[in-house]
This record gives structure tokens, C-alpha cells and sequence, in this order.
């Protein structure tokens, strides 16, 4: 069942597109500015889940170079609209890819995601470190945004027996997805017994934020 929720979840977001920023609007990206400029962006940087390029673009202007991938291509037919845009001239590769069977060809200096975290479902939760360990090289960090537990109040539940919530399109159709609630705690304690060595802290706006680098020896 979890391949099959996974393309639902997929379809969900293929079919958001037109409308996925609207949460960026509701909600205020300026809480987001800060949050992102904070975080050690350098190097040649990997955006997974680059969605419409909100955090493409400002990832592109601190980046030698900067890859993004999203599993949906009218997420990344918006995206690669607004770089051009935005910040003409930058080094950036758009691809189309299958985040959970998807396995670097490349590493990098800074492997970022936002809002990514929150939809890997847990019995995926360490083959998805395992294939963001192998995209980065050594000494490289894992920069992520998401949402924090706080959110969980504010979301209808699925009805499957995986963490799951529904959510509606303008059009009023309903989709449901995987949706984590992660406790900054709690996270930085699952990663750690993966192998990571993380710093996941709370921002304001009901976010956190988070670095994370490969323990020694891993």
C-alpha cells in the first residue's frame, strides 16, 4: 500500500501546482527569509522537492551551483519560470525525478530540502537518509525546513494506518497524503541513531529548521 499512496501523493501535488503557492501567501514566506539565510548554503548545492522554486530561487543566489529535482513536472515548469525571472543568469539544472527510488549520480557540498521531511512515510524514513548520505561529499551538511508538531491540530487525519492527512484542491476534490509531525527532539534522535549528527531547532511562524552531517566514519 505504500507504493500506491506514494503516486496518489504524487498526483496530489502534480495536480497543486497552479495553486501551491497559495500557502506561501497565507501563511508569509517573510517568516521563512530569515530562516533560510540563516543556514550554511555554499558550494554546489542539491534542492529535493524543489516544488514551484519559491526556495529555488534564493537557494540559486548562494549557490557555485545548484541541482533541483522534484518528482512533478508542472512543479518544475513553474519553477524553472520563476528562476529565470528572478535570478537570471544562475547555474541551475532542473530535473524530473522519483525521490524514493532516486540515487545521486553526483555529490555535493549542501543537500537542502523544505517541507520534503514531513511526506516521507517512516518505514522509508532511513532508506531516504541513506540516499541523501550518498549525494553528499565528505564533510557536506543536510540543511531542512518543515513544519513542527504544532501543525498536527491543524490538519484533517487520514483514514489509513499510516500518518496520513487529507487535504482539498480549490477544484474540491480530496487527496490524502503522508503527513509527519516531527519534535525537534525526536528528530535529532532518530537521525542520530542513523548516523547523523544534527541540530534541529524551532523558529517562529511553527517551523524548524535543521543541519545535519554524517557522524565519523559513516
Amino acid at each position: 500500500m505504500t507504493d500506491d499512496l506514494l503516486a496518489r501523493q504524487l498526483a496530489y501535488y502534480r495536480a497543486r501546482a497552479g495553486e501551491y503557492d497559495q500557502v506561501y501567501a497565507l501563511r508569509g514566506f517573510e517568516h521563512l527569509t530569515a530562516v533560510g539565510d540563516a543556514l550554511p548554503v555554499a558550494g554546489e548545492v542539491l534542492e529535493l522537492a524543489c516544488g514551484t522554486g519559491q526556495w529555488t530561487v534564493r537557494l540559486a543566489r548562494r549557490a557555485d551551483r545548484l541541482t533541483a529535482l522534484d518528482g512533478a513536472p508542472e512543479m518544475l515548469a513553474i519553477a524553472r519560470e520563476r528562476v529565470a525571472r528572478e535570478v537570471p543568469g544562475a547555474v541551475v539544472e532542473f530535473r524530473q525525478a522519483e525521490l524514493f527510488s532516486w540515487r545521486a549520480d553526483r555529490r555535493y557540498d549542501v543537500v537542502f530540502f523544505a517541507f520534503w521531511l514531513s511526506h516521507v512515510p517512516p518505514e522509508r524514513f532511513a532508506a531516504f537518509w541513506a540516499s541523501v548520505a550518498g549525494a553528499l561529499r565528505p564533510g557536506g551538511r543536510v540543511l531542512f525546513v518543515d513544519t513542527d508538531a504544532g501543525e498536527r491540530a491543524t490538519e484533517r487525519p487520514g483514514g489509513g494506518p499510516r500518518p496520513t492527512v487529507l487535504r482539498r484542491l480549490d477544484d474540491g476534490t480530496e487527496h490524502e497524503i503522508v503527513r509527519m509531525f516531527y519534535d525537534p527532539a525526536a528528530l535529532t534522535a532518530d537521525l542520530a541513531a542513523l548516523g547523523w549528527a544534527a541540530r534541529v531547532t524551532p523558529t517562529p511562524g511553527g517551523f524548524i529548521s535543521g543541519v545535519a552531517t554524517l557522524t565519523a566514519g559513516r
